[in-house]
């Protein structure tokens, strides 16, 4: 399983990400995946219906230079002076070149779920003073391994075979779809928070695994491709623009995953197809949910900012054509 993981990470960030003990012997020279980079950037956001509050634009906070954070998955920090949140990605993208070395065209710049566009300004994305973006790279031949505490097989599932029809689980106040005819592989994110509640851990105990724990994150999904050219944020902002935000962008995902499905990676290992979505704990405080009755389709839920939402499993399916 080992080694698919590797294949369904390495389609999800276009890198070459090795098991550990290949990162011992033949990719001697492969750097540790960093679980929180891969989280963030990852994550799929976008803009959302007008809100009924305007949301203005960032002001200047400093009349001097300014300082961004770039992240990698290996978890390098690059730090990057600027003059004005008005210059364009695409300056950005020239200046973590003359920093590093790394050509425009092979940088993908990641902020608050939200793919950068060469022409838009940093300012078009709120980007303020100290904020981190996640650079990914097009073309990297630079192998990253998963290392044994990114993962957590305690926590493993194989819901292949499963059937939850006339079944309800809770988590949260929220129903949770489980993800039968997926196997769950669990990320490490135990103490990684400041407790673990989020994940119905630590407070008062599961009386049954249908059940619900006072405090805990309702679960969702989300997959990072694209279904019929369009993210799960774009067909999101599509069916629900009969609604209004107090938020002018958002972080997208959905509490089905046959819905996310439709957005999900596709990867071949052992020349058999797999599917590969993200399986996630949403803050319930911030969520906005746009109801399957509303859409047509399924439910979609939007969070405003990357914080309330946090992957804790990929979701691997065969496909059978």
């Amino acid at each position: 399983m080992d080694s698919n993981i590797a294949a369904a990470l390495s389609a999800i960030t276009n890198n070459n990400i090795v098991i550990y003990d290949d990162s011992k012997h033949r990719y001697r020279r492969s750097i540790q995946l960093n679980q929180e980079a891969l989280h963030q950037s990852h994550l799929v956001g976008g803009k959302v219906p007008t809100s009924l509050r305007r949301v203005p634009s960032n002001p200047e906070p400093f009349p001097f230079r300014k300082t961004i954070f770039i992240k990698t998955l290996s978890d390098k920090t690059i730090t990057i002076t600027i003059e004005s949140f008005q210059i364009t990605v695409y300056e950005l993208k020239s200046l973590i070149h003359n920093e590093e070395g790394i050509k425009p065209a092979q940088q993908r710049l990641v902020y608050a779920g939200n793919h950068l566009l060469d022409e838009f300004k940093l300012s078009d994305y709120r980007i303020t003073y100290n904020s981190t973006l996640h650079l990914l790279l097009s073309g990297n031949h630079s192998a990253l391994f998963i290392h044994p505490n990114l993962l957590d097989p305690r926590f493993d599932f194989d819901f292949t075979n499963v059937n939850d029809d006339g079944k309800i689980f809770m988590r949260g106040s929220f129903k949770y779809k489980r993800p039968c005819g997926w196997k769950r592989i669990a990320l490490n994110v135990l103490d990684k928070y400041e407790n673990n509640l989020w994940l119905g851990i630590g407070g008062n105990r599961r009386t049954h695994s249908t059940c619900p724990v006072r405090n805990e994150w309702p679960v969702s999904y989300h997959g990072t491709a694209e279904h019929n050219f369009k993210s799960i944020a774009q067909d999101g902002y599509l069916l629900c623009k009969g609604k209004r935000f107090l938020f002018g962008r958002g972080i997208y995902s959905t509490p089905n995953i046959d819905v996310a499905s439709r957005y999900a990676t596709k990867y071949t290992f052992n020349g058999e197809q797999y599917l590969v979505v993200f399986q996630n704990r949403v803050n319930p405080n911030n969520l906005v949910r746009i109801s399957k009755k509303e859409t047509g389709i399924g439910e979609y839920w939007i969070s405003p900012d990357g914080a309330d939402l946090r992957p804790y499993g990929l979701c691997i399916k065969k496909v059978n054509y």
